[in-house]
Parts: C-alpha cells; structure tokens; sequence
C-alpha cells in the first residue's frame, strides 16, 4: 500500500520511483471530485462585460482552485516549489511530467550504460551474473525500454571472462535468436565442468608451483643450525670440532689396547 499523505493523496515523495502510479491515483482522485476537467481544460473566456461576473468562468476559477490544492497537498515539501510556482492546476500536473521525464532519462541512460558494461565478477557464478543482467531488464521495462531476450543474451555473452570463449563464439553464431534460459542452462554446464576439473587437479599445479619458483629463497642463515651431536648451534655435525676429539680419542684407546696373535 502507498503512504498517504494528510489530505488521502499519496505522499509524491514515497513515489519517486513510481511517477505513473502517483499519477493514475491522482487522476482518478481528480475525476471523483470532478476537478479533472481543471487539469485538461483552459479557462474559457467571459462573455460578460467586466462589471457582471460569468458564472461559467467563476464555477471553473473554483474548480481550479480546488484542484490544484488537490495536487499541492499531494507532494512532499521536496516537490512543492514545483507545483507552488505555477498559476494552474495544469501547469503543476505539467512540471511534475516534466521533472519526472528528465528524471526517467537520466535513469534510463544510466541503465543502458550499465547493461552493456557489466562484466562477470571473478568469484560470480553464472546464476548471480545473469540475475544481475535481469534486474536491470526489469528496471528497464519499468521505463518503458523492454529489452529482448535475444539482446539480453548478447550481453551476458559479451561479460563473460575467456574460459567460456568457444560456447560464446558457437552462441553468437546461431542463425536463430537466442533465450535467455537457454543460453544460461549451457553457461552452467561449463561452469559445473570448470569447478569438476578444478576440483581434480592436485594441490601442487603448475601455477602454484611456478609461483614457488619465482618466490625469492631466503639466505642461509649458519648461525640457526644446531648441531645433532653436541647440541650447539652455529654448525653441523659433520662440523662438529667435539665429534672428530672424540673420534680420535676413541681410535687411539682402540687403538692401544690390541694385541697382535703370532
């Protein structure tokens, strides 16, 4: 339901993006009170002299007045100067189209830019993608600017990164128009077989492995390294000065006590 405003008309504000609903209700507010005729007529000509009043001319000054109260109340202060800087009930219904038009256009160029720019994000699926693509059809439409599924398909086609290149190429090469549901039923085929052999290849693959081979390697560092046979750092067992005394030490008691059998 629409927000109405302190005299029953909805609140213009709340239907910035919506001008055709606002107008319909006020239109049918207009004709119930029979002041539309205010909106759609001039104000006829007297055809009396300037010192009798025309009653013809007085009932419509009444009825326009009424009317464009009527209308005055129905905006949000935002809009009032637009309809308070007029004289008729038919000037404010004009300066609201206008004002609104100019609006739709800004919004419609808007749309269309971004339609024909949008590009699938690198961690979007196809469903977000081409849901993105709808919306904007669908605001589109609401201005009046339907867009074709065969146009539509065309786009999504156009956003999609290189791994869909050969499906791309054999869609926009059909001799018939395409539909969207379609052309979405065979962008997730390749996407399902894409994330399958993602999925199959090892954790090592060549992009990772050549990115470890391009990492810079960190300088030995001698003084971390801590010998396995005396516990010390700054060398390696092989390095060990208290292995080889030992050694040696060990040889020569071997060494002194042998005996030689004649």
């Amino acid at each position: 339901m629409a927000d109405h405003g302190r005299y029953g008309g909805p609140r213009f504000a709340q239907l910035d993006d919506d001008y055709k609903v606002w107008a319909a209700y006020q239109r049918a507010q207009l004709k119930k009170e029979k002041l539309w005729a205010a909106v759609v007529t001039d104000r006829p000509a007297s055809s009396s002299d300037d010192k009798k009043s025309d009653p013809v001319v007085d009932a419509w000054d009444t009825m326009h007045e009424a009317a464009l109260a009527t209308i005055q109340m129905s905006v949000e202060p935002v809009h009032l100067n637009t309809v308070t800087s007029v004289d008729t009930a038919k000037e404010a219904w004009d300066a609201l189209k206008v004002m609104f038009d100019a609006r739709d256009n800004a919004q419609l160029l808007r749309l269309m830019a971004e339609l024909s720019s949008l590009k699938k994000g690198g961690d979007e699926n196809i469903i977000k993608f081409a849901s993105r693509e709808k919306m904007l059809r669908d605001e589109l439409a609401m201005l009046g600017n339907p867009v074709d599924d065969n146009t539509l398909a065309l786009r999504v086609l156009e956003g999609l990164p290189a791994e869909y290149e050969m499906l791309r190429t054999v869609l926009e090469n059909k001799k018939t128009k395409l539909v969207m549901s379609d052309v979405t039923a065979k962008l997730l085929q390749v996407e399902q077989r894409s994330i399958s052999v993602g999925a199959s290849k090892p954790s090592g693959s060549v992009k990772s492995q050549a990115f470890a081979a391009a990492a810079p390697k960190k300088p030995f560092d001698k003084k971390s390294v801590v010998c396995f046979y005396c516990k010390k750092k700054g060398h390696m067992q092989r390095d060990s000065h208290k292995k080889r005394a030992d050694e040696a030490k060990a040889k020569g008691k071997h060494g002194g006590g042998c005996r030689e059998w004649r």
